[in-house]
C-alpha cells in the first residue's frame, strides 16, 4: 500500500485528491466518494458511470503534479459536522492505496488542520 492525501477546503466546499491517489487507483476519468457507515473513512474509488455519485477527472490533470478539486457542499459539511471540524480551517487526511482493490482509503479520525480555510490552491493561484 502506499501513502496518500485527501484535503478538505471547508470554506469552499472542495475537495482536493491528490494525484498520486488518483494514479494509484488505476487514472480514472471518473471517481466517487463512499464513506463507512461510522464516518471514520472515506474511500476513493474509480466509478465508470455518469451520474449524481460520480465526479469526473480530467485527463489533463495526469500531465500535472496538482490532483484534482471538487466541489461537494454536502460532503463537506456531513464530515465536518461529524468530526467537529472548524469552518475556518483546511484539514489533510493521510491515506493508504489499496493497489488490488484499485481504492484510496483515508481515516478521517487522522485528520489534521492544515491553515485558515480562506481559498482553495485553485483561488490563490488565480490571484494576481
Amino acid at each position: 500500500m502506499n501513502e496518500t492525501f485527501i484535503s478538505f477546503y471547508l470554506k469552499a466546499n472542495r475537495i482536493r485528491i491528490y494525484i498520486g491517489a488518483l494514479r494509484g487507483i488505476g487514472s480514472p476519468n471518473r471517481i466517487c466518494f463512499l464513506l463507512d457507515d461510522n464516518l471514520k473513512k472515506i474511500i476513493v474509488a474509480p466509478y465508470d458511470r455518469k451520474d449524481f455519485r460520480s465526479h469526473s477527472v480530467p485527463r489533463k490533470a495526469y500531465s500535472q503534479s496538482r490532483g484534482v478539486e471538487v466541489s461537494s457542499m454536502k460532503l463537506c459539511q456531513i464530515i465536518s459536522g461529524a468530526k467537529r471540524w472548524d469552518s475556518n480551517y483546511s484539514y489533510c487526511v493521510p491515506g493508504k492505496i489499496v493497489i488490488p482493490q484499485k481504492i484510496a482509503v483515508f481515516d478521517l479520525d487522522t485528520a489534521f488542520a492544515i491553515k485558515p480555510a480562506l481559498k482553495t490552491p485553485t483561488q490563490e493561484a488565480a490571484l494576481p
